[in-house]
This record gives C-alpha cells, structure tokens and sequence, in this order.
C-alpha cells in the first residue's frame, strides 16, 4: 500500500511541472497574439506604464480560464508519454499495479485544477472581466458612455429597456426600446442608430423604424407608426455618478447567483409578456381556451379570417358590414398587440438564454479538465513521446475541435436552437465518451493499445515532428 501510495504520489508530481510550463507558455502566447491585435489602440494615447500592465494583467484573466485546460491536457500526454517511453508503465504493470491506479492520481490532479478553476470563474474572473471592459472604454473614448454591450438588454436608464443587437464602432443596428410608464406601454423599433450623453440626457437618435403605444385602459388602445427619423430625449439624475460606479454587468461579468437573479427575472417578464397576449386575445373577444401564448398569433388569424370570411357573403346590409369593418378593426388591432408582445417574449427568452449559457460555461470549461485526462493519459501511452511540442500539437487540436463545438453550441443556444445545458455541456458528452473508450482500451489491452491505421498514420506524424 506504502508503494502505491508512493506511485500516486510520483504521478501526481509528474503532472506540476509540465502543467504549469504549458500555462506560462500558451498564455504567453494567446496574451502577445491578443496584444497584437489590440496595438492600434493602445499607441499614441500617452499611457502610463501602470495603465498599460493593467490592461496586460486584466486582458490575461480570460486567457488564462481557456488556457489551463489546455495546461492540464498538455501535462497528462507529456507525463503519460514519458512514462511509456521510458517503459515504466509496463514496469508497474508487472507489479500488479493496474492502469486505473496510476490514472487515479491523474484524475485527482485535474479534479483539483477543475475546483480551482470554478472558484475562479464565479469569483475572480468576473470582476476582472467587469474592470478591464471599463479600462478598455476609458482608452477608447474621451468621454465615458453608457456601459452595455451589443445582444443584451440595457437596464442603465429608469423605466427603459433597450437591445442593441449590433454596435459598429459609434453606430448601433438592430434596436429595441421597450418603455412602461403606468399604463402607457411604448415599443420602439429601429433599423439603425446612435446613442450620445449630453449633460444629464441620454439622447438617442434612430432611424427606419417603428413605434407602437398600448394604453392598458377600458378601451385598450393601440398606435401603431412608421418613422424615418426618430429623436428620444430621456433626463436621468445622477447619470454621470451611474456610470463611472459601472452598475451595468453583462453575463461575463456577473458571478453564478447574480446570473440566476437575471434569468429569474427574465423568466418572470416572459410570464407577463405571456399573460399580454393572452389579455389582448380575450380582450378582443376570442375564445383562449386551450390557446398557449406562442399560438396567440395563430388564434387571431382564425378569428381575422372568420371576420373576412362573413364579409364575404351577400345581402349584407349596410349596417352589418359597418359592424364587421369596425370589427376587422379590432382584430387587427388586437393582433399588432399581440405580435409585439410575442416579440418582447422572444427577446426576453434569448436574453435568459445568454445567462444561462454562460453559468454552464463556467461549470463545463473546468470540468472538460476532467474529460481532458480521460483522453489524454490513452494518447500519451500511444505516442510514447514526453516532448512539449508532439503533446502541445495533439492537445491544441483536440481542444480547437472541443472550442468549435462550444462556440458553435453557443450560437446556436443564442438563436434559440439548442438547449442552453446542451450547447455547453455537448463537447463535454461527446470527449468524455472518447476518453471513456480510450481508458475501456487501455485497461482491456494491458497498456498496448491498438487503434485505427488512420490514427495510428498521425500519431507517427506527432512524433517525427
């Protein structure tokens, strides 16, 4: 027991070295690559050395939170590929010691690098991705905006909830203003934009748009208008305190709690945009019984075409096609009310999607540490080779494939196409079953294991380079 516990040990120590070379190396790498692309707007402002290592530091945080699985990958191919070249795994094997005791301490190396690693990413990572998009802004403008990113909702201004779904440099496409005051709701709708701080107001410039108005009163009212050019003039107290205190967070800067906070309340604005439609269905004097929210569209276009239907037929009187007229009226009216609020439903469905992305982001990327070893430790028994350049390439291209189908999951889920815990959690099923089939060879070959010709063609590959 004394000599396993010492083998555990041996493993475990095999792992430091290699993981923490592999971390300086590749962040240093990733960090001047970022740098590079970044230079044209860090020269010629006259920054400081502190500012400039600021900016260096806070830019690293989220570097390092992609690197360190990388790091852990690296360690276990290079540890393993060591042990296999100098024969030492069929040395322990002959001792009766079988591949999962030696693999345990691997597991338990990257278990603890995972623990590390969400505590980071829900405590430290946050606030340094908050601090550096406040550095970056106080380096590209003179005078400090409004904090909000493009793809989420802007709940700076009292009473207002704006959606920004592109921002090029000044210019803003795609925007969503939602206003309630009362009983007045307003929709704004624009195809393009600009948002400026004069003073105290926020003054925002749209053009190509619409504006709808409900008034939650006996008669339901409903405008609805089209606009080349629209100005909106909103004074807010205090707007200069607000925005150097930077209340304003996007996911990436919000901690796991505070995230559940804001899908909560998404969630809860989705069930009142929901109650709206169903209000303005009955409103309008069609049935909702067994009508859901998302087929409120669908019933108004049954009632609108029962209507159209009866207007349809002869000997009408002058007074019944009246009734019917005021009565298409109505509909149609009712069924403006109602896409709007689909379309509020929507927004807010997205924007619960993005929060709940990035909590399993947090949880998922540590984790795939796990999932790495799984992998790693069959391939660096493979390959034989304990090098940092075969183990650096094997690893970087197994996790440029595990980042595609994370990014590619994360758009998806943004779309609205995927389950946010699939998209992040996908890459994670579909590796951690790899590893599992690496490790299920590994143990049932006795160490020598022999895979597809294919395969077999790149790993001789890794190892003349």
């Amino acid at each position: 027991m004394a000599g396993i516990k010492k083998i555990h040990t041996y493993v475990f120590r095999e792992h430091v070295f290699p993981f923490l070379g592999a971390l300086f190396v590749f962040s240093f790498i990733f960090l001047v690559q970022y740098l590079i692309s970044q230079i044209d707007k860090l020269v010629g402002k006259n920054l400081g050395f502190m500012v400039i290592s600021e900016f260096m530091v806070l830019s690293l945080a989220p570097i390092f939170a992609e690197v360190v699985p990388v790091a852990v990958f690296i360690a276990v191919l290079m540890a393993f590929g060591r042990f296999g070249e100098d024969n030492e795994i069929t040395a322990w094997r002959a001792s009766g010691i079988n591949f999962t005791r030696i693999l345990s301490a691997s597991l338990l190396f990257a278990t603890l690098i995972a623990a590390g690693m969400l505590y980071y990413n829900n405590n430290i990572l946050p606030d340094a991705n908050h601090k550096y998009k406040l550095l970056r802004q106080d380096i590209a403008y003179k005078h400090p905006d409004i904090n909000f990113d493009a793809g989420y909702f802007l709940d700076d201004i009292p009473d207002y909830r704006i959606l920004i779904r592109e921002k090029y440099d000044d210019m803003l496409f795609d925007i969503l203003v939602y206003h309630d005051a009362g009983n007045v709701q307003e929709t704004i709708w624009a195809k393009r934009g600009k948002l400026e701080i004069v003073g105290d107001k926020v003054i925002l410039s749209l053009e190509e748009g619409e504006y709808h108005e409900f008034v939650q009163n006996s008669s339901q009212e409903y405008k609805r208008s089209s606009f080349e050019k629209y100005r909106m003039v909103v004074a807010v107290k205090n707007l200069e305190l607000r925005r150097r205190d930077s209340k304003y967070r996007s996911d990436r800067e919000m901690a796991i709690p505070e995230m559940i906070g804001k899908v909560d309340e998404y969630r809860d604005l989705q069930r009142k945009s929901d109650q709206n439609i169903l209000k303005n269905i009955a409103g309008a004097k069609v049935d909702t019984a067994g009508v859901a929210p998302r087929e409120g569209l669908k019933a108004m276009d049954l009632a609108l075409q029962a209507v159209k239907d009866s207007s349809a037929a002869e000997n009408l009187t002058n007074e019944e096609k009246r009734v019917l007229r005021d009565r298409l009226r109505e509909l149609e009216n009712a069924k403006m009310r109602v896409r709007s609020f689909r379309d509020m439903t929507r927004r807010y469905r997205q924007a619960e999607s993005k929060y709940l992305v990035e909590i399993h982001k947090k949880i998922a990327m540590p984790v795939s540490a796990i999932i790495f070893v799984l992998i790693g430790a069959p391939l660096g028994m493979i390959v034989r080779r304990g090098g940092l350049g075969t183990s650096g390439g094997i690893s970087l291209a197994f996790f440029l494939i595990y980042w595609g189908i994370l990014m590619t999951g994360e758009r998806l889920a943004d779309r609205l196409m995927m389950p946010a815990w699939l998209a992040m959690w996908g890459a994670n099923i579909i590796f951690g079953v790899l590893g599992l089939i690496l490790v299920h060879y590994a143990i049932r070959e006795g160490i020598t294991l022999h895979m597809p010709k294919w395969f077999e063609r790149i790993v001789r590959r890794f190892k003349k380079s």
